[in-house]
Parts: C-alpha cells; sequence; structure tokens
C-alpha cells in the first residue's frame, strides 16, 4: 500500500503534502487524499484489501485535517 501512497499517487501529480498514512488498525494498508479545492469538501480514504484497491469518499469541512474526520463503518450489501 505505501508504495501506493508515496509513489504512485505522487506521480499521478497528487501532491505529497495531501497524501496522508492513516494508523493499520485492522490489519488493512489506508490512507486518506485531500481532494478538496475551493469550497470543495471532498476526499479520498483509499484502503488495499490483498490485491485489491477499495476507495471511499467522504466530506472534510475546511479547517479540519481529512485524517481527523472519523467514518461510519458501513456493513457491506448482499452480493445475492
Amino acid at each position: 500500500m505505501w508504495a501506493v501512497a508515496d509513489s504512485k499517487l505522487p506521480s499521478l501529480r497528487y501532491p505529497a503534502a495531501r497524501i496522508h498514512r492513516m494508523p493499520d488498525l485492522s490489519g488493512k494498508s489506508v490512507a486518506r487524499l485531500d481532494v478538496r479545492v475551493g469550497a470543495g469538501q471532498l476526499a479520498l480514504e483509499v484502503t488495499v484489501i490483498h490485491n485489491s484497491v477499495m476507495v471511499q469518499a467522504f466530506g472534510a469541512p475546511e479547517g479540519v485535517s481529512v485524517t481527523e474526520v472519523l467514518l461510519k463503518q458501513q456493513p457491506d450489501r448482499p452480493t445475492s
């Protein structure tokens, strides 16, 4: 995962100051990407699970660090 956060995202021109590693609490690698521009509140949480990547969008108001926002866990939807 940290290869994604440390090399892949900057190579896509995301500024390193907007990429935040998150604590590894569940055995998954997690980083947050601050994509707020102007009055926008968009941020992304990127989680690596095995060989897949899951991205969750969330809002982060101006003046609040994306690392401070607490996200509710959402149960997986049934697939059948």
